[in-house]
């Protein structure tokens, strides 16, 4: 980039730009700061917007708070402030077009754009989010425009190159006027080569740092498998009933979702735990954690945890548990925390004990937080699969629920398991009927017409003689 300032009129530095260049600096870094501390946590986010392909959610969840936190850096220093600028409002334009469209298809989703939360929410407004990317926007036009600022490198690097100009007495010499201006035409051409090779290396090692910043990022995100427990994992969650059931059900739930305390109230536990019983289903519970931005103390997180505390126990465990958090006490009232608020470990300790589960290493697992990978890894799975909205039903791999429709019934449920059996009971092998005695087999493909008869029939016995059981009986000829 080129910076023709090597004149009076044209070295025009500006205070406000200087004023602007670090505010839109301290914002990126803030962004990029808020983002790259939970690396899971924003490639949810970006896949929550439904715009990209998993390859590239991945790549902008992992590289994105780097590439951020480097365009801070640039703008900080003020160096290459126009290309970083630039850089800056096309960020801002492609996220004010991915929050437009999110924002069209009813999508409640978080940005996480500078901290507090993250990914699928329970409601959203966007008008904040859109008016300051508009804000970062107009400061980066600012800056596009007169990139020249106070206290920049970029300054410092033309002022490396600067001619003196000639006094008003070396003016009246046509041979000083003639000297002055080669001068300054080979600072010129000094400053574009300086400028031509800082800008190439830059943005080198801008794409370096990066890429390095992804790879950790995307290692940093790893579930390790070390996390999955016999009746639990990443991809399944609690698997809870028959493994030989012909109707497997994907239930997506947080604890903190009041969609699903309702959906699980309206008879859908006792209806699933019907069917787990008389073994035509089987159901796989993810337990989730995309709320607790909304509950106080984490609490989806903590409550998924004891969810996977209480399978430890059993499959069974889970299943009463899992029913006492989505139920309601004694006096009528609901056992989920209303929204913004929390329940202590104390209390669902206390649920446990209600499940029937007193065996200490439940209330050392709930209170270490024991299964916090294996509630990573659940929600990340959810991640991929593009559950957003909570609950989420799937029937032998069939989703019941559009992505933001939390609406789903029994009667949906219960529909789509009967078209399930009456599939599989379609497509079931028939049971192999064997060959009567006596009876001649079709001729295999590409043989003679005439059968061939059985090791057996070369001895011919006696029509008196019985034909041994287990051997095969002599062909007749046609």
């Amino acid at each position: 980039m080129r910076f023709p300032a090597l004149s009076t009129r044209r070295d025009q530095s500006s205070v406000a730009g200087l004023v602007v260049r670090v505010l839109l600096a301290a914002l990126w870094a803030w962004a990029a700061l808020a983002k790259i501390g939970d690396p899971r946590r924003f490639v949810q986010v970006v896949r929550a917007y439904d715009a990209t392909p998993e390859w590239l959610s991945r790549g902008i969840g992992y590289g994105l708070p780097t590439l951020e936190l480097v365009l801070a850096a640039l703008l900080l220093i003020g160096l290459l402030t126009r290309y970083a600028a630039i850089l800056s409002a096309t960020l801002l334009t492609l996220f004010l077009i991915v929050t437009l469209q999110a924002a069209a298809r009813g999508l409640d989703v978080e940005c996480n754009c500078f901290g507090g939360g993250g990914g699928p929410s329970a409601s959203t407004s966007y008008t904040l989010d859109i008016l300051r990317a508009l804000g970062m926007l107009a400061l980066s036009a600012y800056l596009i425009r007169w990139p020249l600022t106070r206290w920049s490198l970029d300054k410092a690097i033309i002022d490396s190159e600067r001619v003196p100009d000639l006094s008003p007495k070396q003016r009246r010499s046509e041979k000083n006027i003639r000297r002055h201006r080669s001068a300054v035409a080979a600072a010129e051409a000094e400053l574009r080569y300086k400028q031509r090779y800082t800008a190439a290396g830059t943005l080198a090692l801008l794409l370096l740092i990066t890429i390095i910043g992804a790879g950790v990022q995307g290692s940093r995100a790893e579930v390790s498998s070390e996390a999955n427990t016999a009746n639990a994992t990443s991809a399944t969650g609690v698997r809870v009933g028959n493994q030989q059931a012909p109707v497997l059900v994907d239930l997506y739930e947080d604890f903190g979702c009041p969609d699903c305390a309702d959906v699980q109230q309206s008879g859908l536990a006792k209806d699933l735990a019907a069917k787990v019983k008389a073994t035509t289903v089987k159901v796989n519970y993810h337990m989730v954690s995309f709320l607790d931005s909304e509950s106080n103390g984490d609490y989806s997180s903590r409550a998924a945890n004891a969810g996977y505390c209480a399978a430890d126990q059993s499959p069974e465990a889970f299943g009463k548990f899992h029913d006492i958090l989505f139920g309601k006490n004694a006096s009528g009232q609901g056992n989920q925390p209303a929204p913004g608020k929390g329940k202590p470990d104390s209390q669902l300790v206390a649920w446990g004990k209600e499940a029937g589960i007193t065996s200490a290493t439940f209330s050392t697992c709930v209170t270490s937080n024991q299964h916090k990978e294996l509630v990573a890894g659940v929600t990340d799975a959810a991640s991929k699969r593009g559950v957003n909205t909570f609950p989420t039903v799937f029937v032998d791999g069939k989703r019941l629920n559009d992505n933001g429709d939390t609406s789903v019934t029994v009667a949906e449920v219960d529909s789509a398991i009967a078209s399930a059996l009456a599939k599989a009971k379609s497509t079931a092998a028939p049971s192999p009927t064997a060959t009567p005695s006596g009876s001649s087999r079709a001729p295999s493909s590409g043989s003679s017409s005439s059968p061939v008869p059985s090791r057996s029939a070369t001895v011919t016995p006696s029509r008196s003689a019985p034909v041994p059981t287990g051997s095969a009986s002599p062909t007749s000829s046609n």
